[in-house]
């Protein structure tokens, strides 16, 4: 006898753009799960009614997107540490009660791995933007034992905030406001989406930071602006790809308890998002 189809997803306002349900259906198919993945637009307002519509219909679980993370977090009695440490969700189980789960640092300290053979314990690392996607970086570096993150942000109010976070999660880690030498530079800005976007930082601060890796966490397009110019500096780059599966995989693992198949996921997303 067949077991009935389970259901998980993704909410975000807006959500066309997402290339979640392409990566997680490919993977449920290549297990023989009778799992879907769907996409629902859901607007902020409306996102606690929309938590607990999804845990009522018998939603197994959800990712979170722009812009509710921290909003869900909000929402919810139970979080893992790292969704505490960064005070946003991308990841909820409907249990009972739910619980929050924030795989995005996991995601980029996998996808560095693999990209760069890359462990950031010991290590000085500069992170362009501290809005939620630099604080999950930064929470996730410092975690993993970074020796010093670097916090680079146009209003230097919001760096400051991140590292006073930073600090009561980990006193070890070192924090600079200001461009020094650096063994990796990440941006975590949205600068680069457009072509006629500038970059986030300038030629004479690159200079100063020098680093021998870079990645961006921009995935479409596939080579940004900033990583044309990290190239000619020196520097092996790459995009955010590998981390959008990293954390996908991981929120994959968490809902079904099962090995996500890395490569069936990695090729239905690269198909998706570049054709």
């Amino acid at each position: 006898m067949k077991a009935p189809k389970k259901t998980v997803g993704i909410v975000g306002h807006p959500i066309k753009h997402t290339a979640s349900p392409a990566m997680h259906n490919a993977a449920f198919r290549r297990l023989k799960m009778n799992w879907s993945y769907e996409a629902w637009d859901v607007p902020p307002a409306s996102l606690p009614a929309a938590l607990k519509q999804l845990q009522t219909s018998g939603v197994v679980g959800i990712n979170i997107t722009i812009p509710h993370k921290a909003s869900a977090a909000r929402c919810l009695k139970k979080l893992d540490r790292s969704a505490r440490a960064i005070g946003a969700v991308n990841t909820i189980v409907f249990s009972n009660p739910p619980r929050g789960f924030n795989t995005d640092g996991h995601g980029l300290i996998q996808a560095l791995r693999r990209e760069f053979g890359f462990r950031p314990r010991g290590k000085t690392i500069a992170v362009a933007g501290c809005g939620g996607a630099g604080q999950a970086a930064a929470v996730a570096l410092a975690l993993a034992g970074a020796q010093k993150l670097i916090l680079l942000n146009r209003t230097a109010a919001r760096a400051r905030a991140l590292a006073r976070r930073i600090q009561s999660l980990r006193r070890r880690t070192a924090i600079s406001l200001k461009p020094e030498k650096c063994h990796l530079l990440i941006n975590a800005t949205s600068l680069g989406l457009r072509k006629s976007d500038p970059l986030p930082l300038s030629l004479a601060c690159l200079r100063m930071l020098k680093p021998g890796l870079f990645m961006d966490m921009i995935y479409r397009p596939a080579t940004t602006a900033f990583m044309k110019t990290m190239k000619k500096e020196g520097a092996r780059a790459a995009n955010g790809l590998e981390m959008l599966l990293q954390q996908g995989a991981r929120s994959f693992e968490i809902w079904t308890r099962r090995k996500p198949p890395l490569q069936t996921m990695r090729r239905a997303l690269k198909t998706e998002i570049y054709g």
